[in-house]
């Protein structure tokens, strides 16, 4: 995968070199087409400047014989032999191979020297120079592998006769011309006629043979393009074009029309001739766009590597991030662009973390020890603020339900006592019956032989059993005072079953939440996380087992009760017949003193009667001792209960918080803000924010955070986040 850097380092060597390919290409045609236009327009001129050259050489040429004829010698000779020794003695060698010949005014010969006169010079040619009365110049001919043209002058002798006198001259002398016209390395000139014939030529061969393109099109299609520009020549007075020759050259060629011989002068040159200098600036263009190209790369590395590096670095901490990882540090770019931004984002991201997770992991520890006043606080954003909304809601939400289970055991402790204490003082009455009982039987024996004193004894019986009377109702009321606790213990049993019922819900979706947070502490990789689901996890389990022992003494206590209800009821219902005997044995002993005479049958009676209240009293004490105990063992299990709850510390707890005066910062149930336990408060968030190498600082010890208050939590963690 290709890294950013590379990235932007290939980016902007596409864009450089697309820019300097573009530049280059402009340049390139730019220049093509101006050296074209420049040859274009220099070459026409040059051809024309050329022409008159050539026009020039020429007419001096006509000047020079003219001034030979006109002179004094050759016009007052004797003879013509004189005449011509004349204009023989005029040129030298140098002028190279050369014929004079005198015509008449008939047009015809008169004398010559060789034969090169009567071959070039024709008749008509002589015709034309005296009807000009001027220098005539005749055709350049092709004689004997070579070239030649003539001079025709018109000259009045002394002697009153005007005769023609000619000179045939070689045409090296005017090829020479046109072979040092150079415009280029390979550039050259050639003249041609009005027929396309080449008269003069650097290429003295092609003159000799006449070559004529215009003629060799017809055959040869190769010469077409030059049969073109010649034809476009010869009709122009001058211009330039470009035209491809028969070798498949580019030539750029300029013409102009000439004075004599009815030809026209071109010049022409291949055009690969001026593109050296072009070829010369596209090197250097090259060389700079070379140039430029490895500044670009340099530029471009060190831009990709200064921009790339502070990416690369938050790419790398993020993916550690990913994988749990929020104790290395992160590498600030404090640059104002979006790489800094991006850079302090994460920072304060990871430390915003770091400071839930301690927050979070102090509100479990808090838990852990019972403490269920304890809240999460601290700056929360985002989509966090639903972490610790929801953490505080179930936090408020156990200490509602824990203050709740507390005010019901107290309220069974209260009627366990008042149970026991009924069951006592019925146990304790009992007894007192079972006793009189016995004196009853063993007065009731006695009645036969104490007759006689039936009265007294009646008296005495009387007031006894009014006494019982009272006590039997007495015990009435405090049965029918039982009834109502029991019943009230049975209502508050079924509540505490729903109860317990809750926190068994509550331990069941405690112990879901810890192993979501062991998973995703398992996929993230966090210890500190795993930690903190384990201690849920055993806080949950904790919870279920405690209510699991809770539910069954309450079902215990459930069955003791629905036991004791049934005995109090039985109970109720003898105390209610013997409350009625009671009354019975009263009216009956006040009818003893009103009816002596039937003592007997009223003994036998109150035997039968003293037997039923013997057996009642002896139920009625079996009952009473079970529910004594039923009572007692109720009481003990509500001040397990009650001593269990008070483990947690809940909010009506808060009364019992003790504050110190001489602390500036107070401190309660062993938490304090200053001194030794805020020392090891910075140690344990300063090992959280910025743990060591060492594996074994990574996690603060469960101790540290027992005397860490979360105040100084907050104010140390502000302190930690101004540093980002």
């Amino acid at each position: 995968m290709k890294t950013i850097r590379s990235k932007m380092m290939l980016a902007m060597l596409v864009v450089s070199l697309l820019i300097i390919g573009l530049y280059s290409l402009f340049c390139i045609l730019y220049i093509d087409k101006s050296v074209k236009t420049t040859l274009n327009s220099t070459i026409a001129p040059l051809a024309e400047q050329s022409a008159n050259n050539f026009d020039t050489v020429v007419t001096n040429y006509g000047r020079m014989f003219s001034a030979y004829i006109s002179n004094d010698v050759f016009t007052s000779a004797t003879s013509d032999k004189a005449r011509l020794d004349f204009l023989e003695s005029c040129y030298t060698d140098e002028d190279g191979e050369y014929s004079y010949a005198l015509y008449g005014s008939d047009c015809n010969i008169i004398t010559c020297t060789a034969g090169l006169c009567t071959v070039a010079i024709k008749q008509e040619d002589v015709a034309k120079a005296l009807s000009l009365n001027d220098v005539f110049y005749g055709d350049i001919i092709s004689i004997k592998n070579d070239i030649y043209f003539s001079i025709l002058c018109p000259v009045k002798l002394d002697s009153g006769n005007s005769i023609v006198a000619g000179v045939t001259l070689k045409a090296d002398a005017l090829n020479s011309v046109i072979e040092n016209i150079n415009f280029s390395e390979n550039g050259y000139a050639f003249v041609v006629d009005s027929q396309g014939n080449t008269i003069l030529h650097k290429s003295k061969q092609k003159a000799v043979n006449r070559a004529n393109p215009v003629k060799m099109s017809g055959s040869d299609s190769t010469y077409t393009d030059l049969a073109n520009f010649i034809t476009n020549a010869i009709n122009s007075n001058d211009g330039s074009a470009e035209y491809d020759s028969n070798e498949g050259v580019k030539y750029i060629g300029g013409y102009s029309k000439c004075s004599y011989f009815g030809g026209t002068l071109c010049v022409v040159c291949p055009a690969e001739d001026f593109m050296s200098a072009s070829s010369s600036a596209l090197k250097n263009i090259l060389y700079i766009g070379l140039a430029l190209v490895i500044i670009t790369v340099l530029v471009s590395i060190f831009v990709a590597q200064r921009m790339a590096k502070p990416i690369v670095s938050t790419t790398n901490r993020i993916r550690e991030l990913a994988q749990g990882n929020l104790t290395d540090k992160v590498e600030v770019s404090y640059s104002k662009d979006e790489i800094g931004i991006l850079s302090g984002s994460l920072a304060d991201t990871i430390v915003r973390l770091r400071q839930y997770i301690t927050l979070i992991t102090v509100a479990l520890t808090q838990i852990s020890e019972g403490n269920m006043t304890h809240r999460v606080e601290g700056d929360f954003k985002g989509d966090f603020i639903k972490i610790k909304t929801t953490f505080n809601e179930i936090l408020e939400s156990l200490g509602e339900t824990f203050a709740s289970i507390n005010t019901s055991a107290e309220q069974v402790n209260s009627g366990a006592v008042q149970v026991s204490n009924s069951a006592q003082a019925l146990s304790q009455g009992s007894t007192q019956q079972a006793s009189a009982i016995e004196e009853l039987s063993a007065t009731l024996n006695d009645v036969s032989t104490q007759v006689k004193q039936n009265s007294k004894d009646a008296k005495n019986a009387y007031n006894i059993v009014t006494e019982n009377t009272k006590a039997i109702s007495a015990c009435n009321e405090d049965m029918n005072n039982m009834l109502d606790a029991m019943e009230q213990i049975h209502s508050t049993t079924a509540e505490i079953s729903n109860i317990i019922q809750v926190i068994d819900e509550i331990s069941f979706q405690t112990n879901i939440l810890a192993l979501n947070a062991a998973v995703e502490a398992a996929r993230e990789g966090s210890k500190g996380f795993g930690v903190v689901a384990d201690e849920v996890r055993r806080l949950a389990s904790r919870s279920a087992e405690a209510a699991k022992q809770t539910a069954a003494l309450i079902e215990n206590s459930t069955k003791a009760v629905n036991k004791g209800s049934e005995l109090a009821a039985q109970t109720a219902h003898s105390l209610g017949d013997i409350v009625n005997d009671s009354v019975t044995i009263q009216g009956l002993v006040k009818n003893i003193t009103d009816a002596s005479a039937q003592q007997a049958e009223a003994i036998v009676q109150i035997n039968t009667g003293v037997d039923q209240i013997s057996a009642v009293v002896a139920t009625n004490t079996k009952t009473a001792i079970g529910a004594a105990s039923a009572s007692e063992e109720l009481s003990q299990q509500s001040l397990i209960l009650k001593n269990m709850i008070a483990k947690f510390r809940l909010a009506e707890d808060e009364d019992h918080i003790e504050y110190n005066d001489d602390d500036d910062y107070g401190s309660y149930d062993g938490y304090s803000s200053s001194g030794s336990n805020n020392s090891i408060m910075n140690k344990a968030v300063n090992d959280l924010l910025e743990p060591d190498d060492d594996d074994d600082d990574e996690y603060v010890d469960k101790s540290q955070l027992d005397s860490v208050s979360e105040d100084d939590l907050k104010i140390v963690l502000d302190d930690e986040d101004d540093k980002y």
